[in-house]
């Protein structure tokens, strides 16, 4: 799936593929990750804003909070973005085009007791 860049902000939610393991496995991200000194996710991450997405990794593990942090040190060379960009990509989510007609609508608050 290709986008346009100009005037789009993505916003990954869920960075790491809900933990999927299969992506967290994938060898170019470990094999980055070596290089770098860093985590697969490190890697996944430093992709994503690299990339210009915004990114909301959910965690209660200060570890992986201090890790998710921890990626503005190093940066991934055109070669290795287009190598990851490569990989087959699926979104979690498709996002219409139009907000579904609840979310449209105007709730009258003054009334909430």
């Amino acid at each position: 799936m290709q986008f346009e860049s100009h005037n789009v902000v993505f916003e990954g939610w869920y960075p790491f593929g809900h933990g999927d393991a299969t992506l967290m496995a994938e060898p170019v991200f470990t094999r980055l990750a070596q290089k770098y000194g860093k985590t697969n996710a490190q890697v996944i991450m430093r992709w994503h804003i690299q990339e210009g997405n915004v990114v909301f990794p959910k965690t209660l593990n200060p570890a992986h909070m201090a890790d998710n942090i921890d990626v503005f040190d190093f940066e991934l060379t055109a070669d290795e973005m287009a190598e990851i960009n490569a990989l087959p990509q699926r979104a979690y989510y498709n996002v219409p085009e139009e907000a579904p007609a609840f979310v449209l609508v105007q709730n009258d608050y003054s009334q909430q007791a």
